[in-house]
């Protein structure tokens, strides 16, 4: 009798054992929800992000002013400095990575050979030297051109000052030192070696820039011939 009574205790524990291993294989899972990690990288400052519109917006009210007339000395002088400006933008691609676009700040090497080892901001040099050129080339050299060559400037020095704040508080003494040897924007007869891409790599990297720079210069002459035909 109470082995009969055992046999059903067991029986009975075994069909608990089954409903509850049953209840837990039917029983839904949780989705598992991937919680986004913070970004640890700074916001860009306004003027930084949006550099591109404020340079179009430059250029569109530049084009807009009548043509002046073509001055061969000048002509010949701003023609070469757009062509060493250029030549300047692919030797500084050439040593650092891709455009970081978006509203973050990031520079995971501080860059200091190539053209970086010569003057620590090539690129906005040469952005500098590229929109000053086609200003005289459009306008010439008058009263008018004043303002477009003070503000490219003011512009490139604070984007400048903004690289080099960000650059100070990511690599603190290791920037200090850079900084200490190398000038900012007149370039030093050092030749600092370290990793560049070839030159083609650097054009193929800087693609968006130079479609907006055909355009620019196309519009330039586009504005500077049609005048030229009609004056």
């Amino acid at each position: 009798m109470a082995e009969q009574v055992n046999q059903q205790e067991n029986i009975a524990s075994n069909v608990e054992s089954d409903a509850e291993k049953l209840a837990q294989a039917v029983k839904p899972e949780t989705p598992a929800v991937d919680v986004p990690e913070e970004d640890p990288r700074p916001p860009r400052p306004f003027l930084y992000r949006f550099r591109g519109l404020i340079l179009a917006i430059v250029a569109i009210v530049a084009l807009v002013i009548t043509p002046a007339d073509l001055d061969i000395v000048p002509f010949l002088v701003f023609i070469n400095i757009f062509i060493i400006a250029v030549y300047m933008r692919v030797k500084a691609r050439r040593a650092i990575g891709d455009h970081t676009r978006g509203s973050t700040q990031d520079a995971p090497v501080l860059v200091t050979w190539g053209a970086y080892g010569r003057l620590r901001h090539p690129l906005y040099v040469s952005n500098m030297a590229i929109g000053i050129a086609l200003v005289v080339l459009h306008l010439g050299i008058s009263w008018i051109t004043i303002p477009f060559i003070v503000f490219l400037l003011l512009f490139g020095f604070r984007l400048a000052k903004l690289d080099d704040r960000y650059l100070e508080q990511r690599y603190g003494d290791q920037w200090k030192l850079w900084a200490s040897q190398t000038p900012a924007f007149v370039p030093r007869e050092i030749h600092v070696t370290g990793p560049l891409r070839s030159g083609k790599e650097a054009i193929i990297a800087d693609t968006s820039t130079w479609i907006w720079l055909a355009l620019m210069v196309g519009l330039v002459l586009f504005r500077k011939i049609d005048f030229i035909i009609w004056a």
